[in-house]
This record gives C-alpha cells, structure tokens and sequence, in this order.
C-alpha cells in the first residue's frame, strides 16, 4: 500500500513524497539525476519491515522550485520537513549528493537516529564544484542540457571518457538530461558540506557508509576525509554493485539497509 502527498518546507515550497510499507519510519533522500520513482523499487522491498518515505527534492517531478537562487540551506530544510512528517524514530538513508543533505541536516539539527550515506558526496577535503558552475549554467542559459551532463561527468566528477560514453549509452542518460537543471543548486551546497572535527557530535546514533565495491564513481568517495568527522563510521560494502545499486539491485541494497538498522 503506497500514499502520496506533499509537507510544506519552510520556506513554502511543497515538497512531493510517497510513503510506502509499515513499521519505524526510513526517510530516503535521493541523489542527483534522480527523483523519488527511481528509490522506489527499494521503497517496497523494505516495506514489509519499515514505513519508507521517497521524497521529490525540490525542482524535480512532483517538488517544484518555488523560486530561484533559493537559500543554499533549504534542501535541508526540505529534508526536515520530510523527518518532522515521519515522526518519531526516524532512520534516514541518503545516496550521494543526498547523503551530503543527510549529514548537513545531521548537523545543523543533531539529529539522534540511525543514518545511512550510500557512497555521499561531501567538500570535507575540497570544493566540490572545482569552480565549474558557472560554465555549467552557461550550458543551462542556451539549453545545451546534454553538453552540461558531459561537463558534469567529465570535469566535476572526473570520469574518463569511456565511462562518459558508457554513460551516455545507458537508461540513466534520460533521468540526467531531465534533471541536469538542478546541479549547480546542488554543487553550490555541496562547496558549503566542508564539517570540522566535532561538527557532527551532536549524531549520537549508529552511522553507516555503503560502498559499492564495483563503483567507478568516488569509490569511497574520500572515505578518510568523512572519518575524521564521524569517527565511528561503519563500512559496509555492497558486494558486485557501484553507485546506482538502487536501480541495479533494489533487493541487495533494501537488504543492507535492514541488516544495518536491524543491528
């Protein structure tokens, strides 16, 4: 059984979720080039043991922009909305770009329940964006969606041109040119995620990193810069996934995260 809405951020944008499955509550926060159909497939298979809420974060699918050059913290308030709705005993999983919501909104709110970061993207050790949003939102300016994707891979996230052109050769290509729109608000947050020893003291529950032992992208994502602000990070490793395992194996993924959580 599937329901959906929407909960009011704070500063009014109205931000879509569907909530799925019964038990403690689980608030996923997808990554970028992803929306809230594409989780999804690990919503249900998690639904028989926890009350999964998928979120639209803003500019994407059913959670519009309620304006432009809105405030670099409002994911995070997005992300609270979504927790406050989900009520007490909240765990919370977040996928690359959401993991760095996840952990931002960690600590700024000290939040105290179980986290999970599937491979997050954070600037602990450097700017993310490597100064390339301006070039990605010229791109934008004359609608070359498909040149700034390739930028993107190529420059931000320093693919090489096979995994490029794999990349453009795959059903994940749509879902990059549909919501390439919303990467520089993403990068301008993620140049801000750069926590200091201690910034995330106020997360006293259990904090797991999920790798995929075959990604190609960030492979631990600078696992040793997360540590040293989440010292008891736990490492679990998603055996033959990489970075996409919810679209690639929802089962396996839906069954680490229950095998966390139920520990």
């Amino acid at each position: 059984m599937s329901e959906s809405g929407t909960v009011e951020s704070l500063d009014g944008t109205a931000i879509g979720y569907t909530r799925v499955g019964v038990g403690p509550p689980l608030v996923i926060c997808h990554g970028s080039f992803a929306a809230a159909v594409d989780w999804l497939p690990v919503a249900h298979e998690l639904a028989g043991t926890r009350t999964v809420y998928v979120y639209d974060r803003r500019g994407r699918a059913s959670s519009p922009y309620a304006s432009t050059g809105f405030a670099i913290d409002a994911e995070v308030d997005d992300l609270a909305a979504v927790v406050a709705l989900a009520g007490p005993g909240a765990a919370l999983l977040g996928h690359s770009f959401g993991g760095g919501c996840v952990l931002s909104f960690a600590a700024r709110d000290r939040f105290p329940g179980p986290i999970l970061v599937y491979e997050p993207r954070h600037s602990v050790d450097g700017p993310v964006s490597g100064g390339h949003i301006p070039e990605i939102r010229r791109l934008l300016a004359t609608d070359d969606r498909e040149a700034a994707v390739r930028t993107i891979l190529e420059k931000v996230i320093g693919l090489p041109d096979d995994a490029v052109t794999a990349f453009a050769e795959s059903p994940l290509w749509t879902r990059m040119i549909q919501t390439v729109d919303a990467f520089p608000d993403e990068l301008r947050l993620l140049d801000q995620l750069t926590w200091r020893p201690g910034d995330l003291a106020g997360t006293t529950g259990p904090t797991w990193l999920l790798v995929g032992d075959r990604s190609p992208v960030l492979p631990a994502d600078r696992e040793g810069a997360l540590r040293g602000v989440l010292p008891e990070l736990r490492r679990v490793v998603l055996a033959g996934q990489g970075h996409f395992g919810y679209r690639t194996a929802p089962a396996v993924l839906a069954r680490a995260v229950e095998e966390c959580l139920g520990a």
